[in-house]
């Protein structure tokens, strides 16, 4: 059973016949006594235009798949075999070849719901921004050599969090997590083979987007925000507003096609540099008439043309508008305009440890594949930096990489820059993180995909012009990116979704924080995980169990399981940050239940954050250098820990299996 993965209208031209099922309900009568045929096979749909299709050998077949589809008022069957289900159907997931196993069912088919109420009134806009790697490295964050004049000013005119973390260190997994509101072990997403839109987990929940458009809002953007392919199709159409206020078509764009699609040249303009490496590239953009575009400028080109459709169409009808913005960069390989990395100093500070810490358990490092590099330690055990990569240039790689956070600033600014000139500034959130973490460096450490500080700290601002407390300070108060569903919700005046769309939210509101930026907060504890496997797993989807170049079986080089089923990986690392301290465990997985098996660890790391004001450069250097699990002097704070660890990871995890009568 397979359906497509763009969505098409439903027509009755050329249907020679329709069959009504859902009007059984009203009529007193169950759909199964008008469609009781059983589905068995469902041949795989041809093209890509057609989420609403199925290929299907006979109409009652095609009558039973909308029998088992929630909202589905029935269907068009086209000769030969063409299945349209009637109400909007909409794709969220494809079936698996095992879904014929099972009666074939429709697989993530849900239907629309029935057109928003009006806002509420008064309801603020929002721009939602992510950046994908974008560590917290902005000058407002401490990072004097960072050049982010447009975040720097979003900070001196809103809220930074100088302690906010995501729930997992990698793309995936972690948009997964702040798209839907919920945490890793509700979304059971780990990896990228699993998305929050399965049936077993969150088809029925509402997504922040889809919060914004189910309260009448127009929802619209650009960029990488869902993670490509999980959900599909970037959640539409349920997350995104379908249309334009003129009507057109408004399909949400990761990397928008002709003609707006990048066209610039990305040869390398390198010259002058003592050494050359593939993870960056430096161009010469063209100007004047024929100009061309990278990427991310094609992303903001989309989203500033429709911010001001969307702001003439609040001025004109008062309907808010939530416009996200994802830019791609400064995800590698950092290919930007060279005017930037030449803005930054050539003199950028290295990193102070740069070895892995010996006495911190070897399950923790990971060899990114991104940027690989093998494992070296303060015992001297590994492989010792080289001129001849990267790992012997680091003030040079970090130059690259602060280059390319300047040119990210540079096209959010101009999505900044449009509220403050059309005057809608003043009545819209703006939110700007990264989707998780990034080393530079420090201890022998490149890339996310850690349960360290560097690997799950995030920049986290927030502007809400209308809250004086809340413009130009920093609070140390704890904040996670699942903060964000609640937050946004309540600066733009909505409530939460209740019943099934706002089950299992794993997020706390920072709004009384923003009017109390130096009090205690609203929350003692964040949470994040991490996964590892074995290099010789063999459960996984392709060719490996992850993206490691190296692939010999050792703790130093375990794979961040990109491709494993999640019901195989082997070990799982938990953390726990408090406001002055961090501690992790990593256990065996409990693949049957999805759970950490508490009783069988392989590793404990135990942190000091006192004097931590996440500032730079401290913040990146002075902090997790030295495990103190087992010392003494520490072990009543770290058996308290590790038991309230235990209680918080149980407190927001799902069962699974699912109870049955979550998938009737």
């Amino acid at each position: 059973c397979r359906v497509s993965t763009a969505r098409q209208s439903i027509t009755m031209k050329g249907a020679i016949g329709l069959v009504v099922a859902g009007l059984a309900a009203a009529l007193g009568q169950t759909r199964a006594d008008q469609c009781p045929v059983p589905i068995k096979t469902c041949d795989p749909a041809q093209g890509s235009m057609a989420p609403d299709n199925f290929t299907s050998p006979t109409a009652d077949e095609c009558c039973a798949i909308c029998t088992a589809t929630t909202g589905c008022v029935g269907f068009i069957f086209r000769a030969p075999n063409s299945c349209h289900l009637k109400a909007s159907a909409v794709y969220l997931r494809p079936c698996s070849q095992g879904d014929a196993a099972k009666d074939c069912s429709p697989c993530g088919i849900v239907v629309a719901p029935s057109p928003p109420p009006p806002a509420p009134k008064g309801a603020k806009n929002v721009l939602f921004i992510v950046s994908d790697d974008y560590r917290p490295s902005t000058g407002k964050y401490g990072v004097k050599e960072s050049l982010t004049p447009n975040l720097d000013g979003l900070a001196a005119t809103g809220i930074l969090f100088a302690h906010a973390y995501v729930q997992f260190a990698y793309c995936a997994p972690s948009r997964n997590s702040f798209m839907s509101g919920r945490r890793p072990d509700a979304t059971k997403v780990y990896n990228f083979n699993n998305h929050f839109r399965e049936a077993d987990t969150g088809l029925n929940w509402t997504a922040l987007p889809e919060h914004f458009k189910n309260n009448g809002y127009l929802v619209t953007g650009s960029g990488k925000l869902f993670h490509p392919g999980v959900p599909p199709n970037f959640d539409q159409p349920r997350s995104w507003s379908e249309s334009a206020p003129n009507g057109d078509a408004w399909p949400y764009w990761d990397s928008p096609p002709f003609p707006f699609q990048s066209n610039a040249s990305t040869q390398c303009n390198n010259t002058g540099l003592d050494f050359h490496d593939e993870h960056f590239c430096l161009t010469t953009p063209t100007t004047g008439f024929n100009r061309t575009y990278l990427l991310d400028e094609s992303v903001a080109n989309v989203v500033t043309s429709r911010l001001a459709e969307a702001i003439d169409n609040y001025k004109t009808t008062g309907q808010p508008f939530f416009v996200g913005m994802g830019t791609h960069r400064p995800h590698l390989p950092w290919v930007y305009p060279r005017e930037f990395f030449d803005r930054v100093s050539p003199n950028v500070s290295e990193a102070v440890h740069k070895q892995w810490p010996a006495d911190v358990p070897h399950i923790g490092f990971h060899d990114c594949a991104e940027m690989s590099h093998a494992y070296f330690g303060t015992d001297g055990y590994g492989v010792p930096f080289s001129d001849a990569d990267f790992s012997g240039h680091q003030s040079l790689m970090r130059r690259a990489y602060y280059g390319c956070l300047g040119y990210a600033d540079m096209l959010i600014g101009q999505a900044l820059t449009m509220l403050e000139d059309t005057g809608v500034s003043q009545n819209t959130v703006v939110s700007f993180i990264g989707d998780h973490g990034w080393h530079l460096g420090e201890h022998d450490m490149w890339c996310k995909m850690s349960v360290l500080e560097l690997g799950t700290r995030i920049p986290f601002l927030i502007r809400a012009p209308w809250i004086p407390t809340a413009q130009g300070v920093v609070t140390h108060a704890l904040a996670e990116a699942v903060d964000l569903y609640p937050t946004l919700s309540e600066l733009a005046g909505l409530e939460l979704p209740t019943g099934q769309g706002g089950e299992y939210l794993g997020g706390v509101s920072q709004v009384a924080v923003m009017h109390n930026p130096q009090g205690p907060g609203v929350k003692d504890v964040a949470l994040s995980q991490f996964p590892r496997c074995w290099q010789n797993n063999t459960h996984y989807e392709g060719n490996k169990p992850g993206d490691e170049n190296n692939r010999t079986n050792s703790w130093e080089s375990m794979s961040d399981c990109h491709w494993t089923d999640r019901l195989y990986i082997d070990y799982m690392g938990y953390r726990m940050r408090t406001a002055n301290m961090s501690i992790t465990q990593w256990s065996k997985w409990d693949g049957v239940n999805l759970q950490p098996l508490w009783d069988e660890p392989v590793g404990i790391e135990l942190y000091t954050h006192v004097g931590d004001d996440g500032m730079a450069p401290a913040a990146f250097d002075n902090f997790e250098n030295v495990n103190l699990h087992g010392n003494p002097e520490y072990a009543e704070i770290e058996a308290a820990l590790l038991a309230r660890l235990k209680v918080e990871v149980a407190k927001w995890r799902t069962p699974w299996p699912p109870p049955a009568a979550e998938l009737a």
